[in-house]
């Protein structure tokens, strides 16, 4: 099966889609996204009809009514990643097609997106050809498609893989940001782990307080109303055999120092995991508080 593109939900051009494809697409370079505008200018049968340069714009976008009929995805975006937006765009547009566009042909990659609820991968070195016709999900020579299967639920028709390594364990999602709670939420969820998602250190607190209880916590490092670090050790009195991870932007990227010096079980760069990262991240975590307690690896 080439690399190039790979599809994974078969879709009848003729019997499926409209006769004109209406496109948006997400991606961080200026421009990828005008030459993509120029291709589809001269196409018959695309339009374009919206572009953005990160993740959270376009799942506003599509929060506040925006609608195409394909959604290309570049899996490198800024704040919000490609995995992430997939999956958040998918909680609102669990029918529509979605294309992952990356310069990457790494199989972890190709397997985040699927995973994510991406219908199929294709690398920008692709050639015009191969880029329409992984939006079409047309079967021209060199651009296989994955033999269609049929889900065993509804989970996995838009999740994929059946990946159940979540299955009785909790996270709590604690970030300021509605899409990225959101994006976090879903991701996790196609990996079967129960979510509980916060707003603020004092949501997250009260929720402590009230008696619930979670496996692992993903916590923004920079909350509005406090410092991820000080939740750190929030959860170390409250709840000590609790994982925590931080999460955090471009800003803040050495991740050995800020385990060091908070005491956390792991850090999550935003924008530069992979699901699959992430689920092993946190399942490690979680097995290492479970055997050593309170004392974390960076302690």
């Amino acid at each position: 099966m080439s690399a190039r593109a790979r599809f994974g939900r078969g879709i009848d051009r003729e019997k499926d889609l409209p006769e004109t494809l209406k496109i948006a697409i997400a991606d961080d370079s200026a421009v990828i996204r005008s030459l993509i505008e120029e291709i589809v200018r001269y196409e018959p049968g695309f339009e374009l009809v919206a572009g953005f340069d990160n993740g959270r714009d376009i799942v506003a976008w599509v929060r506040e009514g925006g609608r195409a009929d394909v959604f290309v995805i570049d899996m490198r975006l800024p704040g919000l990643s490609g995995t992430a937006t997939i999956a958040a765009l998918r909680r609102y547009l669990p029918d529509v097609r979605m294309l992952a566009f990356s310069a990457s042909a790494q199989e972890e990659s190709v397997s985040s997106a699927m995973a994510a609820g991406a219908n199929g991968y294709l690398l920008k070195e692709s050639s015009l050809g191969e880029l329409l016709d992984a939006i079409s999900a047309t079967e021209r020579a060199g651009v296989p498609a994955f033999p269609q299967q049929a889900p065993r639920n509804n989970h996995e028709a838009h999740h994929g893989d059946g990946d159940d390594r979540g299955e009785g364990l909790t996270v709590l999602v604690i970030d300021d940001h509605d899409l990225v709670r959101e994006a976090l939420g879903a991701m996790l969820e196609s990996k079967q782990f129960t979510v509980n998602c916060c707003e603020s250190a004092g949501e997250a607190r009260a929720w402590l307080t009230a008696g619930n209880h979670c496996d692992a916590a993903l916590v923004d490092l920079r909350l509005g109303d406090e410092s991820g670090a000080d939740m750190v050790k929030e959860f170390r009195k409250m709840t000590p055999n609790a994982a925590v991870i931080l999460h955090s932007g471009a800003a803040d990227q050495d991740g050995e120092r800020i385990m060091r010096e908070t005491g956390a079980d792991g850090f999550l760069a935003k924008g530069d995991y992979t699901i699959e990262e992430m689920v092993s991240d946190l399942t490690a975590a979680i097995d290492r508080r479970r055997v050593e307690g309170s004392p974390t690896p960076a302690e």
